[in-house]
Protein backbone atom coordinates (compact mmCIF):
# COMPACT_ATOMS: atom_id res chain seq x y z
CA UNK A 1 0.00 0.00 0.00
CA UNK A 2 2.70 2.21 1.11
CA UNK A 3 4.54 1.58 -2.25
CA UNK A 4 1.18 2.29 -4.70
CA UNK A 5 0.84 5.88 -2.13
CA UNK A 6 4.23 6.39 -3.42
CA UNK A 7 3.71 5.62 -7.06
CA UNK A 8 0.41 8.45 -7.15
CA UNK A 9 2.21 10.82 -5.61
CA UNK A 10 5.04 10.56 -7.75
CA UNK A 11 2.54 10.98 -10.61
CA UNK A 12 1.21 13.74 -9.14
CA UNK A 13 4.19 15.52 -8.64
CA UNK A 14 4.93 14.41 -12.27
CA UNK A 15 1.75 16.19 -13.86
CA UNK A 16 2.03 19.37 -11.43
CA UNK A 17 5.98 19.82 -13.65
CA UNK A 18 4.65 19.25 -16.45
CA UNK A 19 4.89 22.70 -19.07
CA UNK A 20 1.49 24.04 -19.87
CA UNK A 21 2.59 23.86 -23.86
CA UNK A 22 2.89 20.29 -23.42
CA UNK A 23 -0.07 19.84 -21.31
CA UNK A 24 -2.01 21.93 -24.06
CA UNK A 25 -0.67 19.61 -27.05
CA UNK A 26 -1.78 16.48 -25.03
CA UNK A 27 -5.24 17.90 -24.35
CA UNK A 28 -5.84 18.94 -27.82
CA UNK A 29 -4.55 15.35 -28.76
CA UNK A 30 -7.17 13.68 -26.81
CA UNK A 31 -9.86 16.25 -27.99
CA UNK A 32 -13.20 14.98 -29.62
CA UNK A 33 -13.30 15.37 -33.77
CA UNK A 34 -16.22 17.46 -33.89
CA UNK A 35 -17.41 18.79 -30.47
CA UNK A 36 -15.77 19.36 -26.84
CA UNK A 37 -17.48 21.67 -23.97
CA UNK A 38 -15.70 22.98 -21.62
CA UNK A 39 -16.48 20.57 -18.53
CA UNK A 40 -14.48 18.10 -21.06
CA UNK A 41 -11.34 20.83 -20.78
CA UNK A 42 -11.67 21.11 -17.45
CA UNK A 43 -11.12 17.83 -16.08
CA UNK A 44 -8.31 16.92 -18.62
CA UNK A 45 -6.38 19.51 -16.05
CA UNK A 46 -4.05 18.26 -13.46
CA UNK A 47 -5.98 20.41 -10.95
CA UNK A 48 -8.93 22.48 -10.87
CA UNK A 49 -7.02 25.49 -9.99
CA UNK A 50 -7.86 29.48 -10.68
CA UNK A 51 -4.37 29.78 -12.26
CA UNK A 52 -4.50 26.95 -14.70
CA UNK A 53 -8.38 27.17 -15.72
CA UNK A 54 -7.91 30.94 -15.94
CA UNK A 55 -5.10 30.16 -18.40
CA UNK A 56 -6.48 27.97 -20.50
CA UNK A 57 -9.78 29.91 -20.36
CA UNK A 58 -7.15 33.11 -21.81
CA UNK A 59 -5.60 30.84 -24.35
CA UNK A 60 -8.87 30.42 -25.83
CA UNK A 61 -9.69 33.97 -25.09
CA UNK A 62 -7.34 35.09 -28.00
CA UNK A 63 -9.56 33.14 -30.44
CA UNK A 64 -12.43 34.79 -32.23
CA UNK A 65 -16.32 34.42 -31.81
CA UNK A 66 -15.40 31.90 -29.03
CA UNK A 67 -13.32 34.22 -27.01
CA UNK A 68 -16.64 35.82 -26.10
CA UNK A 69 -17.72 32.55 -23.96
CA UNK A 70 -14.12 32.30 -22.88
CA UNK A 71 -14.00 36.36 -21.63
CA UNK A 72 -17.29 35.91 -20.06
CA UNK A 73 -16.20 33.27 -17.60
CA UNK A 74 -13.18 34.29 -17.11
CA UNK A 75 -15.13 37.63 -15.52
CA UNK A 76 -17.14 34.87 -13.54
CA UNK A 77 -13.93 33.72 -12.13
CA UNK A 78 -12.14 36.86 -11.46
CA UNK A 79 -14.85 37.68 -9.73
CA UNK A 80 -14.60 34.60 -7.74
CA UNK A 81 -11.33 35.67 -6.75
CA UNK A 82 -12.23 39.39 -5.26
CA UNK A 83 -14.61 37.37 -3.25
CA UNK A 84 -12.75 35.24 -1.55
CA UNK A 85 -13.60 31.61 -3.27
CA UNK A 86 -11.03 28.97 -2.61
CA UNK A 87 -12.14 27.09 -5.75
CA UNK A 88 -13.23 28.02 -8.85
CA UNK A 89 -17.54 27.58 -9.55
CA UNK A 90 -18.45 27.35 -13.29
CA UNK A 91 -22.09 27.48 -14.09
CA UNK A 92 -23.19 24.19 -15.58
CA UNK A 93 -24.86 25.50 -18.59
CA UNK A 94 -22.21 27.02 -20.28
CA UNK A 95 -19.47 24.86 -19.30
CA UNK A 96 -21.99 21.81 -20.83
CA UNK A 97 -22.51 24.02 -24.24
CA UNK A 98 -21.22 22.20 -27.11
CA UNK A 99 -18.02 24.05 -29.25
CA UNK A 100 -16.12 23.03 -32.48
CA UNK A 101 -12.99 21.33 -31.79
CA UNK A 102 -11.35 23.44 -34.56
CA UNK A 103 -11.40 25.89 -32.19
CA UNK A 104 -8.75 24.09 -29.92
CA UNK A 105 -6.69 22.69 -32.86
CA UNK A 106 -6.20 26.53 -33.87
CA UNK A 107 -4.30 26.97 -30.63
CA UNK A 108 -1.53 24.53 -31.54
CA UNK A 109 -0.31 27.07 -34.36
CA UNK A 110 0.00 29.81 -32.38
CA UNK A 111 -0.58 29.19 -29.03
CA UNK A 112 1.96 26.45 -27.91
CA UNK A 113 5.09 28.28 -29.88
CA UNK A 114 4.15 31.46 -27.88
CA UNK A 115 4.11 29.25 -24.65
CA UNK A 116 7.17 27.73 -25.36
CA UNK A 117 9.12 30.96 -25.55
CA UNK A 118 7.33 32.01 -22.30
CA UNK A 119 8.21 29.08 -20.35
CA UNK A 120 11.96 30.12 -21.51
CA UNK A 121 11.60 32.88 -19.43
CA UNK A 122 9.53 32.20 -16.47
CA UNK A 123 10.85 31.22 -13.65
CA UNK A 124 10.03 31.65 -9.19
CA UNK A 125 11.85 35.44 -8.82
CA UNK A 126 10.59 38.45 -7.24
CA UNK A 127 8.56 36.53 -5.14
CA UNK A 128 7.38 40.08 -3.25
CA UNK A 129 5.34 41.13 -5.41
CA UNK A 130 3.24 37.79 -5.70
CA UNK A 131 1.69 38.73 -2.11
CA UNK A 132 -1.11 40.37 -1.61
CA UNK A 133 -2.07 41.01 -5.26
CA UNK A 134 -3.95 38.42 -6.06
CA UNK A 135 -7.27 40.31 -5.62
CA UNK A 136 -5.91 43.48 -7.11
CA UNK A 137 -4.72 41.75 -9.90
CA UNK A 138 -8.07 40.08 -10.28
CA UNK A 139 -9.69 42.76 -10.28
CA UNK A 140 -7.72 44.59 -13.14
CA UNK A 141 -8.20 41.08 -15.40
CA UNK A 142 -11.70 41.62 -14.56
CA UNK A 143 -12.06 44.92 -15.94
CA UNK A 144 -10.24 44.73 -18.81
CA UNK A 145 -11.38 41.48 -19.71
CA UNK A 146 -15.19 43.27 -19.07
CA UNK A 147 -14.27 46.44 -21.11
CA UNK A 148 -13.00 44.76 -24.07
CA UNK A 149 -16.67 43.21 -24.53
CA UNK A 150 -18.67 46.48 -26.05
CA UNK A 151 -14.53 47.56 -27.30
CA UNK A 152 -15.82 48.82 -31.18
CA UNK A 153 -12.14 47.27 -32.51
CA UNK A 154 -11.49 44.39 -34.26
CA UNK A 155 -9.39 41.63 -32.24
CA UNK A 156 -10.13 43.83 -28.90
CA UNK A 157 -10.44 40.22 -27.37
CA UNK A 158 -6.46 40.24 -27.45
CA UNK A 159 -5.10 42.45 -25.40
CA UNK A 160 -7.23 41.19 -22.11
CA UNK A 161 -6.43 37.64 -22.98
CA UNK A 162 -2.78 37.80 -23.45
CA UNK A 163 -2.38 39.88 -20.05
CA UNK A 164 -4.61 37.31 -18.54
CA UNK A 165 -2.30 34.41 -20.08
CA UNK A 166 0.75 36.53 -18.49
CA UNK A 167 -1.21 36.51 -14.86
CA UNK A 168 -1.88 33.33 -14.72
CA UNK A 169 1.61 31.86 -15.63
CA UNK A 170 3.26 34.39 -13.30
CA UNK A 171 1.52 32.79 -10.63
CA UNK A 172 1.51 29.17 -11.45
CA UNK A 173 5.28 29.91 -11.87
CA UNK A 174 5.68 32.53 -8.89
CA UNK A 175 7.45 34.64 -11.12
CA UNK A 176 6.77 38.28 -10.00
CA UNK A 177 8.58 40.23 -12.47
CA UNK A 178 6.20 38.87 -15.03
CA UNK A 179 2.96 40.17 -12.70
CA UNK A 180 4.46 42.93 -12.61
CA UNK A 181 5.02 43.40 -16.35
CA UNK A 182 1.37 42.19 -16.90
CA UNK A 183 -0.13 44.60 -14.63
CA UNK A 184 1.64 47.32 -16.64
CA UNK A 185 0.44 46.41 -19.50
CA UNK A 186 -3.31 45.69 -18.45
CA UNK A 187 -3.36 49.30 -16.96
CA UNK A 188 -2.03 50.56 -20.22
CA UNK A 189 -4.46 48.48 -22.18
CA UNK A 190 -7.04 49.49 -19.87
CA UNK A 191 -6.22 53.47 -19.89
CA UNK A 192 -6.28 53.01 -24.10
CA UNK A 193 -9.77 51.03 -23.93
CA UNK A 194 -11.53 53.16 -21.73
CA UNK A 195 -10.31 56.09 -24.29
CA UNK A 196 -11.87 54.30 -26.90
CA UNK A 197 -14.96 53.47 -25.32
CA UNK A 198 -15.54 57.45 -24.09
CA UNK A 199 -14.84 58.59 -27.34
CA UNK A 200 -18.74 59.09 -28.65
CA UNK A 201 -19.42 61.02 -25.28
CA UNK A 202 -16.61 63.10 -26.01
CA UNK A 203 -17.21 64.07 -29.39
Amino acid sequence: MNAEKTDRMLVAQDEEQIHTSVLLQKIIAEAPPDHFTLEWLVGKLPAHSFGCILLFLALIALLPVISVIARVLIIILTGQIILGYQGPVLPDRIMARPLPSKYLRRLKRFAIPALQHLEMIVQPRWSIMLKGTRRPAAFIAMLGTALSLPAPLPLSNMPPAAICVLMALAYIEHDGLILMLALTLAVTSLAFISWLLLQPFLA
